[in-house]
């Protein structure tokens, strides 16, 4: 689970009301993922009032002949469905005594062609209850009077990228397709297929050996989107503008194609993908050991960040490597008197542990073949926890370094002894949250301090904000601000090009560290945000270490960044199968 801290309703914070929401359902049981969304629903203070059950009759065939209504072009996908891919999130749990007092109507549709509408009488008693909305977990593609039966819509999920994929199976095609991203939708329905208004959008990494893991995921991740959106609601139902914003945003115009169940010779083709999938999988987490590296750019973060033509190897002052079985990794740095001081992860294979190194790196051009104008790494930041991402800011002529270490649960601040040259304990910023790569600044008044999460450590970002350096920190009321595998987990500076505020991001899609987003911040205030991605820093092409990049630093004219390469390390591989066993042990794996 997330901290509540984390994810705490903004009704138990005292600033919104509840909204009051129906359901369409086939009774009180429901998938897990279903039942957690309306659960987390309840949970922020939001009311479930009633249950429109279909009341069409279901026949329950005999298994010989459910086996023999099956389409035979598709029945080898059908058959694996429920009893190789299905999920923990679509295991059914009962709703019963959550349920209980809720008012219930079942509803008989008339059908025209492949839509459903609902009767006269029926949508009657249904605004009688004066829903705020309907979630939809229940009917198949409904049209008609339904649709504004409720104040804010009938609330449906997509589980793929609309953009990208219409029809289904949900998460199947990114796979057979080599789709690093998947994508899942929260949508208010319109009478145009496929054309909804989209409420919550997230990318998330597909799991390219294991289909039940990826559908897992997409079901579980947006699961918990309906309560955010009934929040924002709540907490802006005196907001034009921000309702606005909401709900007057233009349907979607996807021309993307339909897909359909995969045929015997797909899924023999998919099966097939998915073993090759596996063995690459279990090499890379067993034999290919990341070794990063920090390097320096002679360049302002700006030029580098936003120069179309990439990093060139050219540019680079590589620091000397680390050990055969550690390496340097998310480099930060400060001036003083014309020496770079360059803070990085100093992680060991041995210890499986990083420490916070500083390595000092003479400037003045004189020195340049001074033999000592690279110092070795030296501890500056002591702790019995894993320590990384050691993000500086310069603040009233003091020196704070915000490194991460999740495993303190909490985000605590240093300050440099400049008579020591260590850091030590500042202040604690937020208590109770397991933060990776806490981004600290200053803009237009407020401290902004961005992080992702342990649990979600690639995909989620979260905002908190304050207006003083060590001030008490608030939650943006729209945590997580962005679902989006390929641009949320912070990776270094932002900066202020042109009266723009920029934020660097990683790019996980394909690979941990696989290369960096250059977001546009468009709006940032304690009430809103949004960002867009304009361009991207790929891994240093020609360098020893091309195969990734996720930090980029600036200190005044220069820019500090990471690389990354894979080699074999034995004990890298004696750790993974100790980890991998432990795991399965537990009856984790």
């Amino acid at each position: 689970m997330i901290e509540p801290e984390v994810f705490a309703p903004l009704r138990l914070r005292g600033k919104s009301p509840f909204l009051r929401f129906g359901i369409m359902c086939n009774g009180k049981d429901f998938q897990r993922w279903q039942a957690d969304a309306i659960i987390d629903l309840i949970n922020h203070g939001h009311q479930p009032v009633l249950l429109i059950i279909d009341g069409r009759p279901v026949e329950k065939a005999k298994w010989l002949r459910r086996m023999m209504n099956k389409k035979r072009g598709t029945f080898l996908f059908t058959v694996l469905e429920n009893r190789i891919f299905s999920p923990e999130a679509k295991r059914q749990v009962g709703l019963h005594k959550e349920l209980e007092n809720l008012s219930t109507i079942k509803c008989i549709i008339e059908k025209k062609g492949f839509s459903e509408y609902f009767m006269e009488n029926d949508l009657g008693t249904i605004r009688k209850f004066e829903l705020d909305f309907i979630l939809r977990f229940g009917f198949n593609i409904i049209r008609g009077d339904i649709l504004s039966a409720a104040r804010f819509g009938v609330w449906s999920f997509h589980h793929d990228d609309e953009m990208v994929y219409r029809g289904g199976p949900p998460g199947f095609w990114e796979i057979f397709r080599g789709d690093p991203v998947s994508g899942a939708i929260l949508q208010r329905i319109t009478n145009k297929l496929d054309g909804g208004l989209v409420l919550k959008k997230g990318y998330l990494k597909t799991i390219m050996h294991s289909y039940r893991e990826s559908l897992n995921l997409l079901l579980t991740v947006s699961s918990a989107w309906p309560a955010m959106v009934a929040d924002e609601i709540a907490g802006n139902l005196s907001d034009t503008n921000q309702m606005a914003l909401l709900f007057n945003t233009p349907a979607s115009r996807t021309a993307a194609p339909v897909y359909m169940i995969p045929g015997n010779m797909q899924m023999l083709q998919f099966l097939f993908l998915l073993l090759q999938n596996r063995v690459k999988f279990y090499y890379r987490e067993f034999l290919a050991a990341e070794i990063w590296n920090v390097g320096v750019i002679m360049k302002p973060i700006h030029e580098v960040a936003l120069d179309r033509e990439g990093i060139r190897d050219s540019d680079i002052t590589w620091m000397p490597p680390a050990s055969h079985s550690a390496y340097l990794a998310d480099p930060a740095g400060f001036m003083e008197q014309g020496t770079l001081h360059i803070l990085a992860e100093h992680y060991r294979y041995f210890t499986q542990k990083a420490s916070i190194d500083e390595i000092r790196w003479a400037t003045d051009p004189v020195r340049v073949t001074d033999p000592v104008r690279v110092t070795d790494p030296v501890r500056v930041i002591d702790s019995e926890n894993h320590l990384s991402y050691p993000y500086i800011i310069e603040y009233h002529g003091d020196v704070f370094c915000l490194p991460e270490s999740h495993a303190s649960s909490g985000i605590t601040l240093y300050r440099r002894d400049p008579t020591t040259a260590k850091f030590c304990k500042d202040h604690t910023l937020v208590d109770h949250v397991k933060a990776i790569d806490p981004t600290l600044f200053c803009y237009k008044g407020y401290w902004w301090l961005f992080f992702t999460v342990r649990k979600y450590s690639n995909t989620h970002l979260f905002l908190y904000f304050s207006t003083e350096l060590n001030g008490a920190y608030q939650p943006h009321r729209l945590n997580p601000v962005k679902t989006d595998i390929r641009s949320a987990r912070p990776a270094g500076t932002p900066f202020i090009h042109e009266n723009i505020l920029y934020r660097p991001a990683q790019d996980c899609a394909v690979t941990y560290g696989g290369k960096i987003a250059i977001n546009k911040v468009l709006r940032l205030t304690p009430d809103d945000f949004a960002e867009e991605t304009v361009h991207y820093i790929e891994p240093v092409s020609g360098s020893r270490y091309n195969r990734g990049l996720h930090t980029i630093s600036g200190v005044g004219n220069y820019t500090l960044i990471d690389g990354k390469r894979y080699r074999l390390n034995h004990l890298y591989f004696l750790r993974q199968f100790v980890k991998k066993t432990r795991r399965k042990g537990m009856g984790d794996v």
